[in-house]
């Protein structure tokens, strides 16, 4: 019976935490921030084995939950297992974007390659392709997060820009814009490193 009494108590104080996070209490998401960060890394950590990747999606799952902690409802489970579904749920997400970077990189180089003479392997070449596929890693990477988020669901999952306002939840004018500046900043990075011979790469991505 205490058992069952103190969980009830601390199911009480867990939405009690989440209401005041929700009503934007900064204290309150300073609490919890304390409490869960690191159960939020060790579960992120597990599904990444990445460190720095690790602390991003940390840093994603916070700010989720200090967006959304309206959407949590003690009813339906604990609030450790809302958060570590949800870290989970984000990691996963990293991998799969990660392994659809990846994917893209491989496109670029394939196209190169379709495009290129039958002989075309001097030391040269290859060091263009090798340092073709950097600026693309470091250009996607040197965007503002909001700008990679909606990169990475318009060209990496193919989603449309309806699609994409109601999967990150924001109006259809701002995902828009987002795309647009997150291409020309793409453009202009890629170009500026690679001489004007970034078209073929940006095509790569867009295409």
């Amino acid at each position: 019976m205490n058992n069952e009494t103190n969980r009830k108590h601390d199911r009480q104080a867990e939405a009690a935490l989440m209401q005041r996070v929700a009503a934007k209490d900064e204290a309150a998401f300073a609490e919890l921030s304390e409490k869960y960060s690191a159960l939020i890394f060790s579960t992120a950590f597990k599904v990444l084995n990445h460190y720095e990747d690790t602390e991003d999606v940390m840093a994603e799952v916070l700010n989720t939950i200090w967006k959304k902690a309206d959407t949590y409802h003690s009813k339906k489970g604990s609030l450790v297992t809302w958060i570590c579904t949800t870290a989970r749920n984000r990691a996963i997400d990293r991998v799969r974007s990660v392994q659809r970077r990846s994917a893209l990189y491989d496109r670029f180089e394939e196209k190169v390659e379709g495009e290129a003479p039958e002989k075309r392997t001097t030391g040269r070449e290859d060091l263009y392709k090798s340092d073709a596929r950097r600026v693309l890693q470091s250009a996607v990477v040197s965007l503002s997060p909001e700008q990679r988020e909606v990169i990475e669901l318009a060209y990496f999952e193919g989603l449309t820009q309806k699609q994409i306002a109601e999967r990150i939840d924001s109006p259809l004018g701002t995902v828009k814009a987002r795309i647009r500046r997150g291409v020309e900043r793409l453009r202009l990075s890629i170009n500026d490193r690679l001489k004007g011979e970034g078209q073929l790469l940006l095509s790569s991505v867009t295409d």
